[in-house]
């Protein structure tokens, strides 16, 4: 693909911002991005560095004050915050229930929410599709009073209370 600023040049740099669910892509050829101030600079990392980039995201937790370091424990794995925050990875998949709000606080300045908006896995069961559904409803009808949409709030509304009608009836 041809470089979107000079026409020219084959795109070999891709740029993609995402801005209130709106994706924006942009493929540029290294010698316009040297003109723009863009050096590119990829260096194969010896070590993962996920624990100084959650540091320098949450703030409260960078290396230096380590005393702000919550003292949570996993109850399933045992797997400390501090731990998490050195190694970047959960011990299971309960983790993030135990760190709770220190999770989504992280996951919120990262990816900008702490909802997953995607498509729910294929193997997940009709329950679980429903719970997913009504999740996704319950997260909308918030924006939708946020913004002050309440026509499309009560819609929402309505829709969340036949879901739940149906899960009380069976």
């Amino acid at each position: 693909m041809k470089c979107q600023i000079c026409n020219s040049n084959e795109a070999n740099i891709v740029f993609t911002q995402i801005i209130n669910s709106e994706k924006i892509v942009l493929k540029i050829c290294s010698d316009c991005a040297k003109k723009k101030g863009i050096s590119i600079e990829i260096e194969k990392p010896t070590q993962p560095k996920i624990s100084s980039f959650i540091g320098s995201v949450t703030g409260d937790l960078s290396d230096k004050d380590d005393k702000n370091i919550p003292d949570l424990t996993c109850e399933t794995c045992g797997l400390t915050f501090a731990e998490f925050k050195k190694e970047g990875l959960f011990g299971c998949d309960k983790c993030h229930i135990y760190f709770g709000e220190h999770i989504s606080t992280l996951l919120k300045q990262i990816h900008g929410t702490d909802i997953h908006e995607g498509k729910p896995p294929k193997m997940l069961s009709k329950k679980g599709a429903k719970i997913v559904s009504l999740r996704k409803l319950q997260a909308d009808l918030k924006k939708s009073i946020a913004v002050e949409d309440y026509e499309k709030a009560a819609v929402l509304r309505d829709k969340i209370a036949a879901m739940q009608e149906k899960k009380v009836n069976k």
